[in-house]
């Protein structure tokens, strides 16, 4: 049964445009009831509503009053906002629940590195009942994704984050991008035991895997709740969600305990998210980690998404698609390749984004863990090793809400993108890995080492539920 739809367009469109739009969603197997058209910048100069298939009625409006009171008459399961004259290539998502997503425009996915995807607005859709609720308390310019995400929040109201497909042309998953190292079984072996110290237990992903989420944090309190909301809110469920604080003078133990299912651990030291994560995953036995940074938020089936790819696909390493989000409310679709041990085979780039990502246990182990005497960079460390051991994709949605904010690792002056330490850093581990590239293909092993290592740490347990700690 096709799910029915109110479309809402916002500003003054093009006709042509506008029949193009009405089109896109009857051919997405909606059932489009009304199409609402109105133009914010000029109120009285009236409102149109369509009826497919082929009713039109013209109404003076003369106050945002008069607005909210004809949409308060919407009927429909679902209603979707569409700036007007915006790209249409979008594929909307199947919306369960009180949920809110979205729309994307196409994209290419790139075959190596991340790409951006500036776009001027993007639309969006959501459960009708969330729209109703949150429109009245906001300004018409301010109708966007966002901002209704933020008064729903405030209001209290229950929602999800919705998925966003990427709308792209490109090959299947398991096909796309078919160049790779070639192994012989003889140095794939002796890469996968190379830490003496791990017998490997070839323990692969399933949507039966144990699952624990693990969230470093430092001086983001702000940001955590709706970080932590949206991971108990998945459609998997995890099987425990950890928040490390790094050193903090008073940890989030309020916020936390908010959240029954989360546990608060915290070190008495400032180390960097790396040894946080590390000694997380030597402290406690779980299948998989799924990473997520304290000030980012996941839309609800991400983990659901990462678990099918990585036991469709068997990827010890598993990532998604990013919308990168900034303080002026911009949207921004980040893609990346989705075959990432195809992408690294060919260069040393940024094929993966770490905090989307989902890795198993023992691939971890097998590499001797991550490179804990790094602050920063620790993610495309471990990543540039990890392709020699390991398959790694990507999936092709936008599962992923990425903050950019003032204040944080890769933005601050002193280790921030464009900082010299990182850049000399990075330069540093891509020599590294195209060494280890030569060294594969002349058949020699090559050095997985972590870079850089520090002394483990003391996490003292804080609040919240217990862990599966290991023996």
């Amino acid at each position: 049964m096709m799910v029915s739809l109110t479309l809402i367009i916002l500003g003054e469109c093009n006709p042509d445009w506008e029949i193009k739009a009405i089109g896109t969603w009857q051919n997405q197997a909606y059932d489009l009831k009304q199409v609402i058209s109105l133009n914010p910048s000029i109120l009285d100069s009236g409102i149109t509503i369509y009826t497919p298939p082929g009713n039109w009625g013209e109404f003076k409006i003369v106050s945002l009053a008069s607005v909210l009171k004809i949409l308060q008459t919407i009927n429909t399961e679902l209603t979707a906002i569409l700036p007007a004259n915006r790209q249409l290539n979008f594929l909307p998502p199947k919306l369960t629940n009180l949920a809110l997503a979205s729309l994307p425009p196409a994209v290419e996915l790139p075959p190596e590195t991340a790409k951006q995807y500036p776009v001027a607005s993007l639309g969006w859709i959501a459960s009708t009942p969330l729209v109703k609720a949150a429109l009245p308390h906001l300004e018409i310019n301010c109708w966007t994704f966002l901002a209704v995400g933020r008064e729903l929040e405030r209001q209290k109201i229950a929602f999800t984050w919705g998925t966003s497909k990427v709308n792209y042309e490109s090959c299947k998953l398991n096909n796309c991008q078919s160049k790779t190292l070639n192994f012989s079984s003889k140095i794939l072996d002796k890469i996968n035991m190379f830490n003496s110290n791990y017998a490997k237990t070839n323990h692969l992903i399933t949507g039966q895997s144990r699952v624990l989420a693990v969230i470093p944090h430092y001086r983001c309190e702000q940001f955590l709740h709706r970080c932590l909301q949206s991971l108990v809110a998945q459609t998997r469920p995890l099987d425990g969600i950890v928040v490390i604080d790094d050193g903090s003078e008073s940890p989030p133990i309020d916020i936390v305990r908010e959240f029954p299912g989360v546990t608060l651990l915290a070190s008495a030291l400032n180390v960097g998210p790396y040894r946080l994560i590390q000694q997380a995953i030597e402290l406690t036995n779980y299948d998989a980690y799924l990473f997520q940074d304290a000030d980012d938020w996941s839309s609800a089936n991400r983990l659901e998404l990462l678990l099918a790819a990585a036991e469709n696909t068997g990827a010890e390493l598993v990532g998604t698609q990013e919308l990168r989000v900034f303080e002026d409310d911009m949207l921004l679709p980040v893609v990346y390749p989705l075959n990432v041990s195809a992408a690294l085979a060919e260069k040393p780039g940024h094929p993966l984004l770490h905090p989307t990502s989902l890795v198993s246990r023992d691939l971890v182990l097998r590499l001797g863990g991550f490179a804990t005497g790094l602050r920063f960079s620790g993610d495309s460390e471990f990543l540039l090793r990890s392709h020699f051991a390991a398959k790694i994709v990507n999936i092709p949605d936008f599962a992923y809400f990425r903050r950019h904010r003032d204040g944080s690792l890769t933005t601050d002056r002193q280790t921030g993108l464009n900082a010299p330490v990182r850049l000399e850093l990075i330069q540093q581990l891509k020599s590294r890995a195209i060494a280890n590239t030569a060294a594969v293909r002349e058949g020699k092993l090559p050095d997985l080492r972590p870079l850089k290592t520090a002394e483990a740490i003391e996490l003292n347990y804080i609040t919240g539920s217990s862990l599966n700690w290991a023996s």
